[in-house]
């Protein structure tokens, strides 16, 4: 896996954010956090998740990312942007107010151009056949997710998966950069994130 110059500094800075913030977080009890996916940089993106707790049990969650950093393994260059909006149900009796199990209605929107697949070779392997040909995806949905997270003092990790419906312009590959599309308008989503609580 090669990342260019751009992507290594986008990470250390998100390393070095979380370094620097862990620092100031003395709060056994944190009800902020920010988030990434550190699994988007391996399809083409770059994803911030910051999440505060309005209620005992209930948070709301947003997610922003650039489309077009680190490693392509789609083949098609992208270049875009996505948004994320979540609120969270947290179900459980641990005293961390942002501890637990969870539900949460979950809106996507990603914008990003790419280059066209080769339709001889679509779907066997992904390639970008004419790389002059550049075509554009617009797609939100609505979804309904369930998930873990566990804030432990500065940690947290969140594992989620997830279903809905979107509209939009679909994308050859399906992907869009947090959530696939599949069988016309089913959304599919899946991820983890790992962060800091303050």
């Amino acid at each position: 896996m090669i990342f260019s110059a751009r992507t290594k500094y986008i990470i250390v800075a998100i390393i070095g954010m979380f370094i620097s913030c862990s620092a100031y977080s003395i709060e056994r009890n944190p009800k902020n956090n920010f988030k990434t996916t550190f699994l988007s940089f391996y399809t083409g993106s770059a994803k911030l998740t910051y999440e505060r707790a309005l209620f005992n049990k209930q948070s709301i969650e947003i997610t922003a990312g650039y489309i077009g950093v680190g490693y392509d393994s789609f083949n098609v260059q992208p270049k875009g942007a996505l948004f994320r909006l979540a609120y969270k149900f947290i179900f459980s009796p641990n005293q961390n107010v942002l501890t637990g199990f969870y539900l949460k209605p979950e809106f996507a929107y990603s914008e990003f151009g790419y280059n066209c697949v080769d339709k001889n070779l679509a779907y066997a392997k992904y390639s970008t056949g004419n790389s002059n040909t550049r075509g554009r995806s617009c797609m939100g949905t609505l979804m309904a997710c369930a998930g873990y997270q566990m804030a432990k003092n500065i940690l947290v990790f969140d594992a989620f998966v997830g279903a809905g419906f979107g509209i939009g312009n679909d994308a050859e590959i399906q992907y869009h950069h947090g959530f696939i599309e599949r069988y016309k308008h089913l959304t599919l989503t899946f991820g983890v994130k790992v962060g800091i609580g303050f």
